[in-house]
């Protein structure tokens, strides 16, 4: 590549789209639809029954939910961890040719920190958290985040016996009960309302509202989802999970 064509993808590129969410609030799955967009990278998912399998309401669904099948191990989306965040633009470009990710398709990052990284320069969706729609995010995360046990509570995204990238973690045990913990976490991973992103509510999520989901998933991609196969796949889902 010559470092005019260089140059040029670097100030041009608008890789990927953002999925900014508070940890449980459905993300991967909004990632699910977003990648049946035709300017999206897609997924090569199983069948639907297969996939909402992938889906559970406990400590395992960090393991076992469906993900894009590029993993970024040079960077991690976990509140708490900066692995990458102060990359150079150009880094990641650098990054991204060395993966042959550098294509006309655009490429999901799912993203649960309440900021977005030094060299972001896309798109964001963000699944925004009201007041009607908190307690149950907090119930949830109960089930996926955290292990009761004798010593205390077990941080499973940051306790190596659980989580993703073990070799970048210790155990994880806090003296809180699991409900302060839960709720005060929660609150401190809340994702600020950006008023540049396009918006998700997580009522509409929890409802079974779709439409307005849909829409600003094609907003954001700026090409059509398949609504048939995601309204098929997230009624399953919802039976699964909600």
């Amino acid at each position: 590549m010559t470092i005019q064509t260089f140059l040029k993808r670097l100030y041009s590129m608008n890789n990927f789209i953002f999925i900014q969410y508070t940890g449980g609030s459905c993300g991967k799955a909004i990632g699910v639809c977003l990648q049946t967009a035709q300017s999206v990278l897609s997924w090569s998912l199983p069948d639907i029954d297969t996939l909402v399998e992938m889906h559970t309401n406990d400590y395992k669904h960090i393991r076992e939910e469906p993900d894009a099948p590029y993993k970024f191990p040079w960077m991690t989306r976990t509140p708490g961890v900066t692995r990458g965040d102060d990359l150079k633009r150009h880094d990641v470009l650098k990054l991204l040719e060395e993966d042959n990710l550098i294509n006309e398709d655009k490429l999901i990052v799912t993203w649960t920190k309440p900021y977005l990284p030094a060299w972001y320069n896309d798109t964001v969706i963000q699944i925004v958290v009201d007041e009607q729609s908190l307690p149950w995010l907090i119930e949830r995360r109960k089930k996926v985040f955290y292990i009761e046990s004798a010593q205390g509570t077990i941080e499973v995204r940051h306790d190596k016996r659980y989580a993703t990238k073990p070799e970048y973690c210790e155990h994880c045990v806090s003296e809180l009960n699991i409900d302060d913990l839960a709720f005060l976490q929660t609150h401190e991973e809340l994702i600020p309302v950006n008023d540049q992103a396009h918006h998700v509510q997580l009522k509409d999520i929890i409802n079974k509202n779709w439409n307005p989901v849909f829409n600003t998933l094609e907003q954001a991609a700026n090409s059509v989802i398949d609504r048939q196969w995601c309204k098929e796949y997230l009624d399953a889902w919802h039976n699964q999970i909600i």
